[in-house]
């Protein structure tokens, strides 16, 4: 499954007309650096086939119009997709291709199997069974690593080659350690959209170290006001990364209120940058936690300008900046930061 040297990419799709008068479009969503596209098929029609072209591999959902019938998980990149609709499902046909690319996201079906829990937990202050759940999580995150990385050093020609990488490199904490495996993926993937966005964030990664000084930004809080950096200047800061879907943000949550209003009055801040793509998800993830400190985000997902300009591609992930806006600490749990902060500041 090698990529051979047509460019741009492409996909084509193919269906029948359906009976079902509830069954009107067939979508095709798919983002690709941050930027969102839907394609779309009237199922009234009788030819009924897509061609588009695309900037670069990319993994898409295909869904209908009628809410009932469960999406599906697709990889897009030079292939042929053949879409069977029946009254209650979506199909599509094999292929190598799309075989690998559900070995490689397994885990994505079996992990929202488990949010309800989640909520039910938390909603009961279940500590035991949030750390049950929370090793469960650690568990599928390390499945990710391991198959993805297998199947990147074994495949680094193939069209799913960068996908492969993203899927193992998203853990990573400082995204600095990832440049060595960008440099064996294919000229294609390195000059795509998302490897563009990769070797910004490998180069934020690397400006954004302890003993740095810490970059400015501004981008827009929850409340609709514009909030930089600059303008904390002479305040300790927690710089935190986070996003509405990521259970281990949420359940560090509980830690951080207990931190922040224990040092508020005593020159300390925390601005959460969210992760989210969704505005209606975040705001309510930051209502449900209580969460009453500074929170901006720009809309664009794990692209979000502040987190492409500090390296940040996994989450929770956070950076301690003095008075001086120098980075002294990153990536403290909550244990780890109450106590810096008590020796810092508790005097």
């Amino acid at each position: 499954m090698t990529l051979f040297s047509q460019q741009p990419f492409f996909y084509k799709l193919s269906t029948a007309a359906t009976a079902n008068e509830k069954l009107t479009k067939l979508y095709i969503a798919y983002e690709v650096a941050g930027i969102k596209y839907k394609d779309s098929l009237e199922l009234g029609k009788k030819t009924l086939t897509l061609k588009k072209t695309l900037s670069q591999p990319v993994a898409a959902t295909i869904y209908t119009n009628y809410n009932k019938i469960e999406p599906v998980s697709v990889m897009l990149a030079n292939n042929t997709i053949s879409v069977i609709i029946t009254n209650n499902s979506i199909s599509i046909g094999k292929s190598k291709l799309q075989n690998d690319f559900l070995y490689l996201t397994a885990n994505d079906r079996i992990r929202p199997g488990y949010f309800p829990l989640y909520g039910e937990l938390s909603a009961k202050n279940d500590t035991a069974g949030l750390n049950k759940l929370g090793v469960i999580f650690d568990s599928l995150k390390k499945d990710d690593i391991k198959k993805s990385l297998a199947y990147f050093k074994s495949n680094k020609t193939s069209l799913l080659s960068l996908f492969s990488f993203n899927r193992f490199t998203t853990f990573f904490a400082d995204y600095s350690k990832v440049e060595t495996d960008f440099a064996l993926l294919p000229s294609w993937a390195k000059t795509s959209p998302d490897g563009k966005n990769i070797i910004a964030k490998i180069e934020g990664a690397k400006s954004a170290q302890i003993n740095t000084v810490a970059n400015n930004f501004i981008q827009e809080s929850s409340t609709g006001e514009m909030i930089s950096l600059d303008s904390f200047a002479g305040k300790y800061v927690l710089l935190d990364f986070w996003a509405s879907w990521c259970a281990p943000c949420r359940k560090e949550h509980p830690n951080l209120i207990k931190t922040y209003e224990q040092f508020k009055n005593k020159n300390f801040q925390i601005i959460s940058v969210s992760l989210d793509a969704e505005k209606e998800s975040w705001l309510n993830a930051i209502a449900k936690d209580k969460i009453t400190w500074t929170q901006i985000s720009d809309l664009k997902g794990q692209n979000n300008d502040i987190a492409v300009q500090y390296g940040v591609q996994s989450v929770p992930a956070n950076f301690l900046i003095n008075p001086k806006g120098i980075i002294i600490d990153k990536n403290l749990t909550g244990e780890e930061l109450y106590k810096k902060l008590n020796t810092l500041l508790d005097k």
